[in-house]
């Protein structure tokens, strides 16, 4: 009974992230600046979607008692958030190295 719970947590956090890139396209956040890069709104725009569609998909998997399929989904979490995290952040990397 922990695993799904854990699962649908996994998959909030992802949506929550998703959509908090989808709404802040147009704020300057943290490193992030997207009012003053098209290549960082961009990269913001492509995540976000990705995000929250997986996020959806990972709490739908969450409940369906299917083993492989959660971990597949937690895996590809894994995964994507890292890919997110050098996509998003390679312009402030090149700049400041």
């Amino acid at each position: 009974m922990l695993l799904p719970i854990l699962v649908t947590l996994f998959g909030l956090i992802a949506l929550f992230e998703g959509l908090f890139f989808l709404t802040h396209l147009h704020k300057d956040f943290l490193i992030l600046e997207p009012t003053s890069s098209p290549f960082v709104a961009r990269q913001l725009k492509i995540w976000g979607i990705i995000l929250t569609i997986f996020g959806l998909v990972t709490i739908g998997a969450a409940w369906t008692n299917s083993t492989t399929f959660i971990v597949v989904m937690v895996v590809l979490g894994c995964i994507l958030e890292t890919q997110m995290a050098f996509a998003v952040t390679s312009e402030f990397r090149a700049k400041y190295h």
